[in-house]
């Protein structure tokens, strides 16, 4: 089983907690290890990222809790690198999560993952309602950006889905659609064949979509392929730590995997641990 979680945000970005009170909860929970993350400081502001002005603060309370609890559990200093980041220094942290929030045309923009609103708002004032065009655009970015950085793990790769339980918003089960998305998995492997992709329960929680990012055909697309997966709660409170863990595994297994990764370092690398399922 995973006792782990490395996509943890508190009150620095737009978590509710603070990292404190996050790492007592993982310990609590028998967790092994607890991996911080928050949202970079973003180009043009997001009020769901950290300022730039509080970064030092932050590595200095991480820093703190490692020497306080590191005998306890091991515990890792992350980052969530935004492709509009500014003023993060990826070499300063344990691991990077890259990943896509925002679309942009010019000075126009909007967050994929606010509401069911502003997407579909954003579509119609960006793409004038073609949600392919929408789709298109928002993989071309996860890959570029994953490209370039090469980070640990990619994060909630179908954002876009948030929202669109039962196809509210689009046919996720369009071939053109499916293309683009795959086409994104493709890109980044022949770049990062290493990359870890993240099979994250945090929406699970928060606006109860009914299975975890990314969707099923994705997973079996990533098994197919080979890639590496890593189960994370992308968890804002201390009770979505651990959110639906067995969920996720389950459709891990159900793609074909019977290993995921956790961010336990073995000689700098991340370890496999097979899949057991209750």
């Amino acid at each position: 089983m995973v006792h782990s979680n490395c996509h943890t945000h508190t009150v620095f970005c737009d978590g509710k907690n603070t990292p404190e009170e996050m790492l007592l909860a993982a310990i609590d929970k028998g967790f092994t290890c607890l991996g911080f993350s928050f949202h970079s400081p973003m180009t043009p502001l997001a009020d769901w990222a950290i300022l730039k002005e509080d970064l030092p603060v932050y590595t200095a309370e991480i820093r703190r809790l490692q020497s306080l609890y590191g005998d306890r559990i091991e515990i890792l200093h992350g980052v969530e690198l935004d492709r509009d980041y500014c003023g993060v220094d990826v070499a300063d942290y344990d691991y990077v999560i890259a990943a896509v929030h925002q679309l942009t045309k010019g000075d126009l923009h909007f967050d994929v993952d606010a509401s069911p609103e502003i997407l579909s708002e954003g579509c119609d004032m960006l793409f004038g309602s073609d949600w392919l065009a929408l789709a298109a655009d928002y993989y071309d970015r996860v890959a570029d950006f994953t490209c370039r950085i090469r980070p640990t793990i990619v994060a909630h790769l179908d954002l876009i889905e948030k929202f669109n339980e039962d196809n509210a918003l689009f046919d996720s089960g369009d071939p053109a659609y499916q293309k683009l998305a795959c086409g994104c998995i493709d890109k980044v492997l022949a770049a990062c064949p290493d990359v870890l992709f993240e099979v994250n329960t945090g929406a699970m929680y928060r606006c109860g979509k009914k299975q975890p990012y990314p969707a099923p055909f994705l997973l079996r697309h990533l098994y197919e392929r080979g890639a590496k997966v890593i189960v994370t709660a992308d968890a804002h409170t201390t009770d979505a730590l651990d959110f639906a863990f067995d969920k996720a595994l389950a459709a891990i297994r159900a793609a074909g995997f019977d290993t995921v990764y956790e961010l336990r370092r073995v000689d700098g690398k991340a370890k496999a641990v097979p899949i057991q399922l209750k």
